[in-house]
């Protein structure tokens, strides 16, 4: 059975960030993956919005969740993963609903700097604790500007900096769902709709 390669393997959304800057030659790399990400008809309408100024990465900052804002500030980089709505190419079904693929390309890019972080040995914290609004005055973006995700970015620190409870988070083992579960061949059944903590806590031990 081939391997999963190791940029998918080794990724983990870590908390905890060394208190160390991230060269901008790495950065570069970053928005150079984000940029090679297919997109339906090469319309290419995701964006990345990156807080550099002091007071934007404040506002960015204050637009996340309180449970984020835990342990989010000490990220040397905070970002944005966005697409234009303007530029999309919705699809429409046979029953005359549409399909608006910004979060699809907007997802395929992150996926891409994932792979890329772990590759240059960072780490990047998705965050869907946000609000959308306020992130989208932080960085004087027009409404048409969807938000889909926050992303801190950074060298892994040490866990203990953490509070308690996300302290616990860093070192437990991920509970990933099995292929049979996600994966439906030819028709979908029962087991594709058992969801995350049915899996959890059917695992031996139960919840953890």
């Amino acid at each position: 059975m081939a391997d999963v390669i190791p940029e998918i393997a080794n990724r983990r959304a870590r908390r905890a960030f060394a208190n160390r800057p991230v060269p901008g030659e790495l950065l570069d790399a970053l928005w150079e993956a984000a940029g090679l990400a297919p997109s339906h008809g090469n319309t290419q309408p995701a964006r990345i919005l990156v807080a550099r100024d002091p007071v934007v990465r404040e506002r960015l900052f204050a637009a996340c969740s309180p449970g984020n804002r835990n342990w989010a500030g000490a990220a040397p980089v905070l970002a944005a993963v966005c697409s234009d709505s303007d530029q999309e190419t919705p699809q429409t079904n046979s029953d005359g609903t549409t399909r608006d693929l910004g979060a699809f390309c907007a997802g395929i890019v992150l996926g891409n700097v994932l792979a890329q972080a772990t590759g240059s040995g960072l780490i990047v914290h998705p965050m869907a604790g946000f609000d959308e609004p306020a992130v989208r005055a932080a960085f004087e973006a027009p409404a048409n500007v969807r938000v889909h995700v926050v992303i801190a970015i950074g060298f892994e620190g040490d866990p203990m900096q953490l509070p308690e409870d996300l302290r616990a988070k860093e070192t437990a083992p991920q509970v990933r769902l099995p292929a049979d579960i996600f994966v439906a061949e030819d028709r979908w059944t029962a087991r594709n709709a058992t969801t995350w903590r049915q899996y959890r806590d059917s695992l031996p031990g139960g919840r953890t």
